[in-house]
């Protein structure tokens, strides 16, 4: 088909290149236009016709048009399929980031309702029925050492209970909150203090227990490894930021090697169950920082 229409289209181009128009007709003869275009048929095949700039023009010009369009097309599909594959790719993605922030949500809430679970069962179960030992040991055997331990068995119950599910949390401050996390930990260092309140911000119940949980595992860290002295606490909150940095003295580890532990596992979890920022300073033999940052 190809051969035919090169042929044909050779054969018209001659004709038309043969047949001299003359301005004063007024009209076509066929009969004379079929007769010279018969006869100018065998002229087709003799290679001067191939041979003419004017052919060899055509012809490359057809060719460098075909090539071109040839490439537009290819170009094309393969920018529309490398388009479609960076799309295919970023909605996996994007379903993959939402799948891990709903599994992060929901294993921290699930934590948080064991917690509950378990302070409601402390404070219900155990502080009750010690409390009743407590008071019968009291009432009938004035044994000083026996009630001196159970009032200490209730005390650490009721501290427990209190750090897996603080009570009124709804309705205290959080400075006040961390003020009451701090003090029993007075006694394993010393323990300083600062806090910046430029700004009074009414934080929700979710943000000050996970606050509480963070600071929490910080200072389960600092006294499990860190064999500190002395625990310097920075509080600032103001309208649009809050920042908490914790330093102790202690003898400071190596990052890069210890940064796969359970503890550090759970606080970088709650930092980004929260949007917020985490960021570790330790120096062996001079002590670790721990700098939290969250945008109100």
């Amino acid at each position: 088909m190809l051969l035919f229409t090169t042929i044909f289209g050779l054969f018209t181009v001659e004709f038309f290149s043969q047949y001299r128009f003359t301005t004063h007709r007024i009209y076509f003869d066929w009969k004379y236009i079929l007769h010279d275009f018969i006869l100018s048929i065998p002229n087709l095949f003799y290679m001067e016709t191939w041979q003419k700039p004017e052919t060899i023009i055509l012809w490359i010009t057809i060719a460098a048009l075909f090539v071109i369009v040839l490439l537009t097309v290819i170009i094309f599909l393969i920018r529309a399929i490398f388009k479609k594959i960076i799309k295919a790719k970023e909605k996996e993605a994007a379903t993959q980031l939402d799948y891990q922030k709903n599994l992060l949500e929901t294993t921290i809430k699930t934590q948080e309702m064991e917690r509950h679970r378990i302070a409601a069962d402390i404070h219900d179960g155990l502080i009750g029925r010690l409390t009743a030992l407590k008071m019968q040991q009291e009432i009938t055997n004035n044994d000083q050492k026996t009630i001196e331990a159970l009032h200490e068995s209730i005390t650490i119950a009721r501290r427990i209970s209190h750090d897996l599910s603080p009570p009124l949390v709804e309705f205290t401050k959080l400075p006040e909150l961390i003020k009451e996390i701090l003090d029993p930990w007075e006694q394993h260092f010393l323990i300083t203090t600062i806090f910046d309140i430029r700004a009074a911000v009414n934080d929700a119940e979710e943000f000050k227990v996970q606050i509480t949980r963070l600071i929490q595992e910080i200072i389960t860290n600092t006294i499990k490894h860190a064999d500190a002295t002395q625990l310097i606490f920075h509080f600032k909150q103001t309208e649009n930021y809050m920042v908490i940095c914790i330093r102790d003295n202690g003898k400071g580890y190596d990052i890069a090697k210890n940064s796969k532990g359970l503890g550090t596992k759970n606080i970088e979890t709650r930092v980004q169950f929260l949007k917020g920022k985490h960021k570790v300073k330790s120096i062996i033999g001079k002590g670790t920082t721990n700098i939290f940052l969250f945008e109100n």
